[in-house]
């Protein structure tokens, strides 16, 4: 349905600035966890994740999963549609994604696995948001500084121990804003000033 949505307003390759919201999740540590397992197994760990994840955020919280990056992912918010409430849906998404990994890691360790720890990183903002590549061989993604510090976002879970981080332009976004703890601002790659942070109170 996305899809179909997408190419009616862009068929061709380029793309529309567009104001959406933009999710980095990546499994920590999985590359070391990865070498001691068989491929087949590491494959299947990877993918009951991927597919509890994907219920979240497609099925219930109407998020686009757009690549999935070898042991993570980016998911967006809003390019299908011009509601606001794509910061709002994003964070309903992150919050609900934990919840999820909580019942996923039960499971894991009663059949003897290890639980998983992920980092999940959201930014709003202007992309461009269409098509690229070719007419012979075309992928829908988004391009843009707000896809960067997603990405970066995500990685300062690792250097603050949480799980979710949102950045001051998705709060910002909020429509319904719940209750947040604002962390210590951070350096960001390709960002001038330290970047406002915030994560769900514990």
């Amino acid at each position: 349905k996305v899809a179909e949505q997408i190419l009616a307003r862009d068929p061709g390759v380029g793309g529309t600035e567009q104001v959406i919201t933009v999710m980095f999740v990546d499994i920590r540590s999985f590359t070391a966890r990865a070498a001691h397992l068989k491929p087949r197994e590491a494959v299947g760990l990877l993918n009951e994740f991927l597919r509890a994840m994907v219920e979240v955020i497609e099925g219930e919280h109407g998020g686009m999963i757009n690549k999935f990056l070898g042991d993570g992912f980016m998911a967006l918010f809003g390019v299908d549609s011009d509601a606001p409430d794509h910061a709002d849906k994003a964070l309903a998404a992150g919050a609900h994604m934990e919840r999820r990994l909580e019942r996923l890691n039960v499971d894991l360790v009663k059949r003897g696995d290890q639980a998983i720890r992920i980092g999940i990183g959201i930014n709003s903002g202007r992309a461009i948001v269409g098509s690229i590549g070719s007419p012979e061989r075309m992928e829908f993604t988004d391009i843009g500084n707000t896809v960067n510090v997603a990405s970066r976002i995500e990685g300062l879970n690792k250097i603050l121990n949480t799980t979710l981080l949102i950045s001051q332009a998705t709060r910002d976004a909020l429509q319904r804003p719940p209750p947040l703890r604002a962390l210590t601002p951070q350096a960001v790659k390709g960002v001038e000033k330290p970047v406002e942070i915030f994560t769900l109170p514990s």
